[in-house]
């Protein structure tokens, strides 16, 4: 008889187990080595969003603070020895709708900058140069920077080309003179205006992808740099970047009858508990700005003979809230999935997004129009009723694969020092309630 054992496939053994049972475990090890290469890819992905968003939160912070700073020092009243009438404060609207806020501030530490302190040391027969962050330090070396007199005028602006989210901002000192940034003509509306415009008609005639003509690719590329670096010159020659990835930057200023931070009209007269909201707007010589009410009833200021030069009537905000929108690094991917026209309420994009607790934020940036949502059911955005063209943006077509922000939202109330209202506003309003987002 032999000695050998029979053969059966299901009971033979590897190492002491059977095969069955090696699969198994071959399997179960697969498996749970799928699941923890998913957990690992998905803790790096969370670990980045949370970098990101932590990058995007110190940056709203410096801004916040660079802001701040400015408006607290703002100049209300110079005295009676300045005399100077271009001690203004004033935030209108550029020429695509959007907040732009100029006023004179005073010099922090000007004895202990090695450049204002040789301002007006020599007298000249030439107008003097400014502080402007031009070559400064060339003009206080040869003598031919003007003095400072303690104060230096400010703008706060957004980048005129649409594709661009830069921040920028201008100062200047002494105040006052042709080339003041409170004069309209030095922030060069119609030049930027006209400039976009030719980007924009660069940017459409660039021809699809995959086209073999490669000279007419090169001739619109060359077209749209060209207006990219006309606009960067005009912008750079009153104003300096500050930073990149803003989405928004929007101004709130409290007036003589405003008790409420919320976005209602600002009203004449407010009277028991009727709300009355916070002005987008503020010209404190009451005299530059042809700010209409849109409703009967509304706040707006009221001008007289000789506003302009008379400092005792002009009138200045009590304090004034920051909003500023960042760029969220985590949403690059997202852009739009369809045709809109002006009037579409409700379009997909390319990925789910989730409806912000705060109403305040509950906006989405397509293009350059900035919306109001009212729902989203996973990938599809509904916009509420008249929620087209907000925050100064107009109502405009957009097509697939435009591009499309959410943004993080931050807000701040500064409290400007020692505000002046109008003498015809003789009842204070009340205090607002404290509501902030610092980061």
């Amino acid at each position: 008889m032999s000695s050998r054992r029979p053969f059966h496939t299901a009971g033979r053994r590897a190492g002491g187990y059977t095969l069955l049972e090696v699969v198994i475990a071959v399997g179960i090890l697969v498996v749970l080595g799928s699941g923890l290469a998913t957990l690992l890819t998905q803790g790096i992905s969370i670990w980045r969003r949370a970098e990101n968003r932590g990058k995007v939160y110190d940056q709203a912070r410096i801004l916040l603070e660079r802001m701040a700073e400015d408006l607290r020092s703002t100049v209300v009243d110079p005295g009676a020895g300045v005399g100077s009438p271009w001690v203004r404060f004033i935030c209108d609207r550029d020429y695509r709708g959007r907040q732009r806020l100029r006023f004179v501030r005073t010099i922090s530490a000007e004895t202990s900058n090695e450049i204002l302190r040789k301002g007006g040391q020599y007298l000249a027969v030439r107008t003097p140069a400014v502080f402007d962050g031009k070559y400064d330090r060339q003009e206080a070396s040869d003598g031919s920077l003007g003095a400072p007199g303690g104060l230096m005028e400010v703008v706060y602006l957004g980048d005129p080309r649409v594709s661009q989210t830069y921040l920028w901002r201008g100062y200047r000192s002494p105040v006052g003179g042709m080339g003041s940034l409170l004069n309209e003509s030095t922030l060069k509306d119609d030049v930027l205006e006209r400039l976009s415009e030719k980007l924009e008609t660069a940017r459409k005639a660039e021809p699809p992808a995959g086209n073999p003509d490669e000279k007419e690719q090169e001739r619109v590329q060359a077209a749209i740099e060209e207006a990219r670096k006309d606009i960067e010159l005009v912008m750079t020659d009153f104003s300096r970047r500050l930073t990149d990835g803003v989405l928004y930057l929007g101004f709130s200023f409290w007036g003589p009858t405003t008790n409420t931070w919320e976005p209602v009209a600002p009203l004449q007269s407010p009277g028991g508990r009727r709300k009355s909201g916070p002005l987008d707007h503020w010209d404190s010589t009451r005299a530059i700005l042809d700010e209409s009410p849109l409703e009967s009833g509304e706040f707006t200021f009221k001008s007289r003979d000789g506003s302009l030069t008379d400092r005792s009537d002009d009138i200045f905000p009590e304090r004034v809230e920051i909003t500023l929108v960042l760029r969220d690094d985590n949403s690059e991917s997202l852009y739009l999935l369809e045709q809109l026209s002006k009037a579409t309420g409700s379009f997909s994009v390319s990925k789910p997004l989730s409806l912000p607790e705060d109403e305040s934020e509950r906006f989405i940036l397509v293009g350059d129009e900035w919306m109001r949502l009212s729902g989203i059911d996973g990938a599809r955005v509904t916009v509420g009723k008249e929620g087209r063209g907000w925050r100064g943006s107009r109502a405009k077509g957009h097509s697939p694969g435009t591009r499309v922000d959410i943004g993080v939202t931050f807000r701040r109330v500064v409290e400007m020092p020692g505000s002046r209202k109008s003498r015809r506003a003789e009842e204070r309003a009340p205090a607002p309630p404290v509501r902030r987002k610092d980061p």
